[in-house]
């Protein structure tokens, strides 16, 4: 019996964390349901509804995380209780493009941080509302104030997984509100020290790289956009990340068809849709926006106003309707 195998068979909890270390998410999964058969735990429901995260099983995400959190409440654990619901609101935006169920839950955890003494889950709170604020409102200043709390709150307790991720999203803040120098410094630190290892969690080192090309494809800083798309893409691929390999493939065909290779960028639509459609259903718009504005530069404005309506609530699909809607002829002067 290997060291692997004997770690899983005594300690299945600490050998699918071991296995979540090394990207084997099938591996972890696994090995937490064995942990699970042993006896229920809020601890194990919590592992195992990550490990099929990382496998986009909507399912099984949900329904784990929902378990773990009555589990906490009913334990009173307000913290775990808090951390399920900040997830919950992500997946239900993520899975299923539910943004008032998304709601739903950020105010929950709203409620039950209150009055709770400074911790992580305070600065993770904060940073998927301002996400949530900048993807869904297009409020660069509500996802600005919200991302220096949450860098205060990381800075505060030495947790270097929220402040760098908080420093990333307040510098693509900055960046869309004009301050495009100061924001990119900012998004080009948090991104090097992401990928560095700086950052424990994989899921917050691709958030954090995908604020920069975001940033950057709203300033029009190709080169840059192009660079770390292709790092993450590589990222993403090494470790077998379905959903932000797609997130990646979509923002890097963006850069694709501002450089009018389009050819090129058809296919990196296609690929990411196919992606978006097998793993992160509700994130799809992510390339559906994008594919729209290629339609309207292709002069099929019938199919990118169909494809910008599917996506209108962003501010990408509203910039597209504003240029391909007929304009009005001026009328001269009444004799």
């Amino acid at each position: 019996m290997t060291a692997s195998n004997e770690l899983s068979a005594a300690d299945p909890l600490s050998a699918g964390r071991e296995a979540l270390s090394r990207g084997e998410w099938e591996e972890a999964r696994a090995c937490f349901e064995a942990a699970l058969a042993r006896g229920e735990s809020a601890e194990a429901i919590e592992a195992l509804a990550m490990a099929a995260w990382w496998l986009d099983d909507a399912r099984v995400t949900i329904e784990s995380r929902e378990r773990a959190y009555r589990l906490h409440r009913a334990h009173g654990d307000v913290v775990g209780a808090a951390r399920m619901a900040i997830w919950l609101a992500w997946d239900s935006l993520a899975f299923r493009g539910e943004a008032a169920i998304a709601n739903g839950w950020l105010q929950r955890a709203h409620r039950l941080l209150d009055g709770v003494e400074p911790v992580p889950e305070h600065g993770w709170l904060a940073i998927r509302e301002a996400e949530m604020a900048f993807l869904l409102e297009n409020d660069v200043a509500a996802a600005l104030r919200l991302a220096r709390r949450a860098r205060a709150i990381g800075r505060s307790l030495g947790e270097g997984d929220v402040e760098l991720s908080a420093l990333a999203l307040e510098g693509m803040a900055l960046a869309s509100e004009g301050k495009v120098a100061e924001g990119i410094r900012m998004l080009d630190e948090a991104s090097a020290a992401a990928v560095a290892g700086e950052i424990s969690e994989l899921w917050a080192v691709g958030r954090t790289c995908c604020y920069l090309v975001t940033a950057c494809e709203r300033v029009r800083d190709f080169e840059r956009a192009s660079q770390w798309s292709k790092r993450m893409l590589e990222f993403a691929k090494r470790w077998r990340i379905p959903h932000l390999f797609a997130v990646c493939r979509a923002h890097y065909a963006a850069v694709l068809v501002w450089r009018g290779t389009w050819p090129e960028a058809e296919v990196e639509f296609e690929a990411a849709m196919r992606e978006f459609a097998g793993s992160r259903p509700g994130m799809g718009f992510e390339a559906v926006v994008r594919l729209a504005e290629l339609r309207r530069r292709q002069g099929r404005l019938e199919e990118a106003s169909t494809l910008f309506r599917e996506v209108e609530f962003h501010p990408y699909a509203q910039l597209g309707l504003a240029a391909v809607r007929p304009r009005r002829r001026r009328r001269g002067p009444r004799c």
